[in-house]
């Protein structure tokens, strides 16, 4: 990597939580009121089994390896790294997170029968999971730490984020 083109990560890094903040303001410009008056109806109660089980699978698969990517990240961000645990883990993680990426593909809603911003998501993990895998192989630290670190940050915490907004599924699963 030349000085000149390490000088440019920092602004390309910044340039993309701009965007995040851009969208996380704009949808609570235009949907604010509406989430507000949805939020003071909710109330947290234990995930209603129910309502899941009533959900086609391939949904009820997503949710379960998006659960596990939260879950099994927020572990392995914890762990020492390189080791055998780190490893195995990684293993199981990157099977999640490509079953999480492949079940959305059949999951449409947001944008009537066709697929929606998020499924641009999707497509990012399927072609960044091998690559991170692959610079991992290679010894390539620096390179897997970044695309698993946003991977997990945007494709795990950040989209996840959005399935708990009032209304969705999430929502009503643990609030309504």
């Amino acid at each position: 990597m030349t000085a000149t083109s390490s000088r440019s990560l920092p602004s390309a890094r910044h340039a993309g939580w701009a965007l995040l903040a851009a969208a996380v303001a704009a949808v609570l410009v235009l949907f604010g009121p509406q989430m507000v008056a949805v939020a003071q109806q909710g109330r947290l109660h234990g995930p209603d089994i129910a309502l899941f089980a009533a959900q086609p699978m391939v949904l009820q698969l997503h949710i379960l390896a998006a659960m596990g990517t939260v879950a099994l990240g927020g572990l392995i961000f914890t762990m020492r790294k390189g080791r055998a645990f780190h490893r195995a883990a990684g293993w199981i993680w990157v099977a999640l997170m490509a079953t999480t990426a492949i079940s959305s593909l059949f999951i449409v809603g947001l944008n009537g029968d066709r697929w929606s911003f998020i499924h641009l998501i999707s497509g990012w993990v399927l072609i960044a999971l091998p690559l991170a895998v692959m610079a991992a192989r290679k010894h390539r630290v620096t390179v897997h730490r970044k695309a698993m670190t946003g991977m997990f940050i945007g494709g795990s915490l950040a989209a996840g984020a959005f399935t708990f907004l009032p209304g969705r599924l999430m929502w009503r699963l643990v609030f309504g």
